[in-house]
């Protein structure tokens, strides 16, 4: 475990207690929390193969909007750092930082009605540990 997955189970497991304290959630054991802490990065979505499929799906959407949101922040710290670009290459970034919000709002209209089906549904494929993940 590295000092990052540690500090971050650490925290975790702060949040629970907080939400416990407002009263989001039911009081649990203080090893539960460490647990669903540790837990919380090793996420297996659903039951069932249907389940898993769709877990997967909502997982591959997650990383892909990160690493797009990173891609356009890395093009607008080269964009804001270079002042003397020629006025197509500046105009060819911010295209290419608009098409990569765009396709990341597209994942994330996806991305949130697969939540509010799942949400919505009496019997899910998944947890309710799992639902609030997502």
């Amino acid at each position: 475990m590295t000092k990052q997955d540690e500090e971050l189970t650490i925290l975790l497991t702060k949040l629970y207690a907080i939400q416990e304290q407002v009263g989001a959630v039911e009081k649990s054991s203080d090893a539960d929390k460490k647990n669903r802490a540790a837990s919380a990065g090793q996420v297996q979505m659903g039951k069932g193969r249907k389940g898993k499929k769709t877990g997967s799906r909502f997982l591959e959407l997650k990383s892909s909007i990160i690493d797009r949101l990173k891609s356009v922040v890395a093009l607008q710290e080269e964009f804001s750092s270079s002042v003397s670009l020629d006025p197509k290459v500046k105009i060819a970034t911010q295209a290419e930082i608009r098409e990569l919000v765009r396709q990341a709002q597209d994942e994330w209209g996806e991305l949130n009605d697969m939540y509010k089906k799942e949400a919505r549904k009496k019997k899910s494929k998944f947890t309710p540990e799992e639902l609030e993940t997502q």
